[in-house]
């Protein structure tokens, strides 16, 4: 069968020449097996073929959901509108907000009643000289008034301008309808003396009321006051801090580590007394030259400490001699008790100087008078 016939009866088959299996020049020649597949050189992707096919329409036939769909460019105005639309959204969750807090403040929270109470949340409150009511009048807040309608701050402030006899006052709020007034009374505990009188002063140094005569059975307190102070009852003061051995200069940065200033020695002094159990017993105190700090134990020991130097010190060395009836001074002694020397290796030492006692006047002569001078007497007497 020649070349030719061969051709026509594989047309005849398939029906097409282009069907027919394609045979290279080497499988002409007996180079390649039959039945060994053509290797095709790969062809180079073009970019448009790169690129993901676009995803068909589901309601169509042929739609695959696994099939990557095609990116398509956003626009301006898209982001425009997106940004709108959060903002419109943000904007729509702050309006909703603001309806409920101002709903919940003024139709929820209403003040429905009032507690007074100690600091450390007891009742009944220990008011002193005042009673619950008038610090509840005080305050002039109605109830079922707007819960957080007032300011607590400045309730405190009038409560404590207008009841000096309170150490601490604050007004609070407790959820969801009460008022409730922390307190602390005041106790008179210092008697200081200015310019144009005297001044009763509580553990805090705030003045209580003033005086023209010196108050009895308070402790008698000296402290450096400004030139033109004047006091105001319900205030606060602080001592001016004075050492007659800088020359009489105030606290400067310079001098500020030379010495400590009248309140914080005042503060240590009180606390130290305290803390050895002499301060019931203590009638006076002075800070007014803070190189000649001294304080009198029972009105009959002067107790002379000198400096702010080693006051821990020099204060427990006072509570073993006052303190201590066996070791110490007897119960009836006066005088001076001085601890203000330090010596130079550095020891402090008590030292006592009893007070002398006044000399007994001697009698004179007596003399018996004429007869003349006891009628004189007699009738005098009559």
């Amino acid at each position: 069968m020649d070349r030719n016939q061969r051709s026509r009866r594989q047309k005849s088959v398939s029906g097409s020449y282009s069907q027919a299996p394609k045979r290279s020049m080497g499988s002409r020649m007996g180079l390649e097996k039959p039945g060994t597949p053509r290797q095709q050189p790969p062809k180079k992707s073009s970019p448009r073929s790169q690129r993901p096919t676009q995803q068909i329409n589901p309601q169509k036939a042929g739609y695959d959901p696994a099939a990557p769909k095609r990116q398509r460019r956003v626009t301006q105005a898209e982001i425009i509108r997106k940004r709108n639309r959060r903002a419109m959204s943000i904007m729509a969750v702050l309006a909703v907000l603001a309806v409920g807090a101002f709903v919940s403040l003024n139709l929820l929270f209403k003040v429905a009643f009032f507690r007074v109470e100690n600091f450390d949340r007891t009742t009944p409150a220990d008011t002193g000289i005042y009673t619950s009511d008038e610090l509840i009048n005080a305050l002039n807040i109605e109830k079922n008034s707007n819960l957080f309608g007032f300011s607590t701050a400045e309730k405190t402030r009038q409560l404590a301008q207008q009841f000096p006899y309170l150490e601490q006052v604050q007004v609070e709020v407790q959820m969801p309808a009460t008022v409730v007034v922390k307190v602390q009374p005041a106790v008179e505990r210092f008697a200081c003396m200015y310019s144009g009188g005297w001044m009763v002063l509580s553990d805090s140094l705030k003045i209580l009321r003033t005086d023209v005569n010196q108050p009895d059975g308070l402790i008698l307190l000296s402290i450096a006051l400004p030139t033109d102070f004047a006091p105001t009852v319900g205030q606060n003061i602080t001592p001016e801090s004075y050492n007659s051995l800088l020359g009489g200069e105030q606290a400067t940065a310079e001098t500020a580590g030379l010495q400590a200033s009248a309140m914080q020695t005042l503060t240590e002094i009180l606390d130290g007394l305290q803390t050895y159990n002499l301060f019931d017993g203590t009638t006076a105190i002075s800070v007014q030259d803070l190189s000649d700090i001294e304080f009198t134990y029972q009105n009959r020991v002067q107790v002379k400490l000198g400096s702010e130097t080693n006051l821990a010190y020099k204060l427990r060395l006072a509570a073993a001699a006052l303190a201590d009836p066996e070791k110490g001074l007897a119960a009836s002694d006066k005088g001076v008790l001085d601890i203000s020397t330090q010596q130079s290796n550095g020891d402090i030492r008590a030292y006592f100087a009893p007070d002398e006692p006044a000399p007994t006047p001697t009698p004179g002569p007596t003399t018996t008078p004429e007869p003349e001078e006891e009628e004189t007497l007699a009738n005098t007497a009559e």
